[in-house]
């Protein structure tokens, strides 16, 4: 028979030595003790626990991403789900820790868990109130924070960092990998699980230059996080003569519009890799819109994406845009065990028994796409498409590298068991305080094994040694749904440890894939070189390009090879076939000349039909009534020849609408001169023999030289000395037509016009007739006001004068015009101003009497024109 004592003894034993297995009791199914609230109250901002823990864990964790537009102020409404992942891992860790009768067996640790939004605002405002905190500000009895994991983001980390360091806060990051942490003078408290990104990036050129992909676009977040290290990048493959075709930045601030620009100019770039370091959102962001470019695009091109890890760290084979993707390629950083642990964890997590986590409902919802998830069961673990997150093993190291510091501390300084204060973060047996400055002594000195199996340790710039897997996003066969999928896979290593030149070693039993065609076949190979310059460009040589760059051939300079290194000249009259945008041949520039088929030419071709219809009707008339007296008192054989010019006036018409040449710019020169002299002419002959008429003082002698003879002659003298001018002119000044190439007034190198015109007459000759042709019209003008007093009954002279006081106006509007017109349009104006003064002409002078004898007979009776005070008979005024 044992005893009770006995038998209590065993039952002691088997409790210490489940302990020492690390039991481990998860805290999912308790509420924490405070879940913390910002924006009014509307937004979950944390979760507490400080209820019987002994030292304080604080976590900065990007729950959700900042919300579109609020350039980093606000948070989205859009849960990210392996941030959620991530903060499960951190109180995952704290749990395993606590159940671990091995490491800090005499402490709890509690945890205070922040969402930061992917915000530098509001990680500021969270990282400040956990110092706060620290302070004992917000309760005297309130255990304080020792150290802080994460955040997740460089961009988001570094201005964390220097609040830290100023603070003293030790701070061990899950995931940030800018370079400028490395800085111990400025980020001094700063610790991380993760490699920094000189190392990544290293090893991304040591995969270019493996696989001679040495023609690349890089793609960056310009902020903290991308901009140094694409800095450092195009260092190096400077350096390894990497060319780099196209480099761009994603700022913030960037809407739709900007994405899809930066979409455009990939498509149209000639490498086929590219290398991206981006923030998550700003990733997806691109890619979305590189995926509506593809879509839309007739090519259907894919690229070769060479990315940090950070960047892709929330893909999924769900992604939409995986096809994209596949085959991309990305150093992550070495893992050798997958945490199953993490797993069973997990697979025990739905939101009736996760009551620990305010976020956790939302992630299920989000994952699960359901809207009430409440009596859901299922497990996020078990699902076939869920794969670990890869920085999951780095945020339990961190939260295990803060333990283990803390174990060490308490080993040297207190005693055994450990009775700890945690109002005053001492112990028994010490006076040491754990303050921030004692635990970075600790921190720097840490050494350990990790639950993944990985010796962790960090150097003098607070890093861990760089050891990447090499991963490839392939397409494999799904044998349960008989589909393809993407996932991740290991195609090598690359250990900072080995010598240059042999870092990178890939594995010899898998075959990298380098994406998927249009028909979804496989790539394995894959060329990206300089581009070409295709012709309409010419290679010119730039210091800041190894492959230079392909510059258009713009205006009339083309180039019909490929990689010419100058532009050829067009000949004359000849112009680019594309001059905007590099031209590979030349084209025949259109001409400009009044053609019958412009708008111009259908108008005039109109009023010319219309003025040779009315001149044969009044022609018509005239013959019929030739005999009545409005016509004999009209003088017959005046009115004819200003019929003829009237005629002429329209028939010139088609003149000014054939293509210039030598012989049509001779008509038209002596078409227009003659045209208004022989309309003029006689209109000046007949208001001078009526005011020589009008003004005789002896009504018994007859005027000279006022018979039908005389006028003919003078008339005939006048239109000969213009005919003399215009035959001088001729002479010295040959008719031809020009052609002159006459620049696109919006853009000099686009399509010009070749006006073909005639050449201008001399200058002075051109003077002369216009002199002559304005003495003329000036003087008619003249007399026209002067006779235009005549008697109210002697309607001929009021005809004449009306007549000649349009052609004053039509020939005054003209001039303006035509200083205000130029090329064909003065073309046009000049035959329409021949027209209006046929028109003028035959509708002031021969319209009156056309009236009368059609509509008013009996007006055309002698008493209708008066006999002159002389005692002239009216009949042949």
């Amino acid at each position: 028979m044992y005893s009770p004592s006995a038998f209590l003894l065993v039952i002691i034993v088997l409790l210490q030595w489940n302990c020492s297995l690390g039991v481990v009791q998860f805290g999912y199914d308790d509420p924490p003790e405070n879940i913390l609230y910002a924006d009014g109250g509307t937004r979950i901002s944390g979760l507490q626990e400080f209820v019987d823990r002994d030292i304080i864990l604080g976590g900065l964790f990007t729950v959700h991403t900042d919300a579109a537009g609020s350039a980093g102020g606000k948070c989205s409404t859009d849960v990210w789900t392996r941030g959620v992942e991530t903060l499960e891992a951190m109180l995952f860790a704290i749990d395993s820790i606590n159940g671990d009768g091995n490491l800090l067996p005499d402490v709890m640790l509690g945890y205070d868990i922040r969402d930061t939004c992917q915000s530098v605002n509001i990680a500021l405002e969270e990282g400040l109130d956990l110092l706060l905190t620290k302070d004992q500000t917000l309760s005297v009895n309130r255990t304080r924070v020792s150290a802080v994991i994460g955040p997740l983001e460089s961009f988001v980390t570094i201005p964390v960092a220097s609040l830290f360091h100023l603070f003293q806060m030790p701070q061990v990051s899950y995931a940030s990998s800018s370079t400028l942490l490395s800085n111990r003078d400025l980020y001094g408290y700063f610790f991380r699980t993760f490699a920094s990104d000189n190392e990544r990036v290293e090893a991304m050129i040591d995969v270019l230059l493996h696989y001679n992909w040495l023609h690349i676009s890089t793609i960056y977040s310009n902020n903290l996080f991308g901009t140094p290290v694409i800095e450092y990048f195009n260092r190096l493959a400077k350096d390894n003569r990497i060319c780099i075709d196209l480099d761009e930045g994603i700022d913030d601030s960037f809407q739709t519009a900007e994405y899809n620009i930066l979409a455009q100019k990939l498509n149209n770039s000639t490498a086929n890799v590219v290398v991206i370091v981006a923030a998550v959102d700003h990733a997806k962001l691109l890619l979305r819109e590189v995926s509506a470019v593809y879509e839309a695009s007739t090519n259907k091109r894919k690229f070769l994406w060479i990315a940090h890890d950070a960047t892709i760290s929330g893909f999924t084979a769900e992604e939409e845009f995986g096809h994209l993707v596949a085959g991309m390629i990305t150093p992550f950083t070495l893992e050798e065990y997958n945490l199953d642990g993490f797993d069973d964890y997990l697979s025990e997590l739905n939101p009736s028994s996760n009551a620990r986590n305010p976020w956790f409902t939302e992630y299920y919802m989000t994952y699960f796409n359901c809207t009430d998830c409440s009596n859901h069961k299922e497990s996020i673990a078990d699902q076939p498409n869920y794969n670990q997150f890869q920085l999951v093993p780095t945020v339990i190291e961190a939260v295990y590298s803060v333990a283990h510091a803390l174990n060490n501390f308490l080993e040297e300084n207190c005693e055994t068991p450990v009775q700890w204060f945690p109002a005053n973060q001492t112990c028994l047996g010490q006076s040491m305080t754990l303050n921030g400055e004692n635990l970075l002594y600790y921190l720097q000195n840490v050494q350990f094994s990790s639950p993944t199996g990985k010796n962790v340790s960090f150097n003098e710039f607070g890093s861990i040694e760089a050891q990447f897997n090499i991963m490839n996003y392939q397409t494999v066969s799904d044998c349960k749904t008989c589909s393809q999928k993407y996932q991740f896979k290991s195609i090598g290593i690359w250990d900072e440890n080995l010598p240059v030149g042999e870092r990178l070693q890939l594995a010899g039993n898998i075959t990298a894939q380098f994406g998927v065609n249009s028909t979804g076949g496989i790539l394995y190979e894959l060329e990206s070189q300089c581009h070409i310059c295709q012709p309409g460009f010419i290679k010119r040589t730039i210091v800041s390009s190894c492959c230079g760059t392909c510059d258009p051939c713009l205006g009339l300079n083309f180039t019909n090879t490929t990689s010419a290194t100058q532009c050829r000249t067009c000949s004359e009259t000849m112009w680019g076939n594309q001059p905007l945008t590099g031209s590979s041949g030349c084209v025949t520039v259109e001409e400009s000349y009044l053609r019958p088929s412009d708008a111009w030419s259908i108008v005039l071709i109109i009023v010319a039909v219309f003025g040779l219809f009315a001149v044969a009707f009044v022609t018509a008339v005239f013959a019929y009534f030739w005999n009545t007296p409005i016509v004999k008192s009209s003088g017959r054989d005046m009115m004819v020849i200003i019929l003829i010019g009237i005629l002429l006036c329209f028939l010139i018409t088609p003149v000014y609408l054939i293509k210039p040449s030598p012989a049509i710019c001779a008509l038209q020169t002596i078409g227009l001169w003659f045209c208004i002299t022989i309309v003029l002419s006689p209109l000046l002959v007949k208001l001078i023999r009526i005011t020589r008429i009008f003004l005789i003082q002896d009504i018994s002698t007859r005027p000279k030289f006022v018979t039908p003879a005389y006028q003919i002659l003078f008339t005939f003298l006048l239109l000969g000395f213009q005919l003399v001018l215009v035959a001088i002119s001729l002479i010295v000044v040959y008719p031809d037509a020009e052609r002159q190439i006459v620049a696109n007034e919006t853009n000099t190198n686009d399509f010009p016009t070749l006006v073909v015109r005639c050449t201008e007459d001399h200058v002075a000759l051109l003077a002369l007739k216009m002199l002559y042709c304005s003495a003329i019209l000036i003087t008619s003008n003249g007399l026209a006001i002067f006779t235009i007093r005549f008697p109210e009954n002697f309607n001929e002279s009021k005809h004449v004068a009306f007549a000649t006081f349009a052609l004053g106006l039509i020939w005054i509007a003209f001039v303006f015009s035509y200083l205000n017109t130029q090329d064909k349009f003065q073309t046009a104006l000049i035959s329409f101003c021949i027209q209006m003064s046929g028109l003028a002409v035959l509708l002031c002078l021969f319209g009156p009497r056309v009236f009368i004898m059609l509509v008013w007979p009996k007006q055309n009776v002698q008493n209708y024109v008066t006999k002159p005070t002389t005692g002239e008979s009216s009949t042949e005024l």
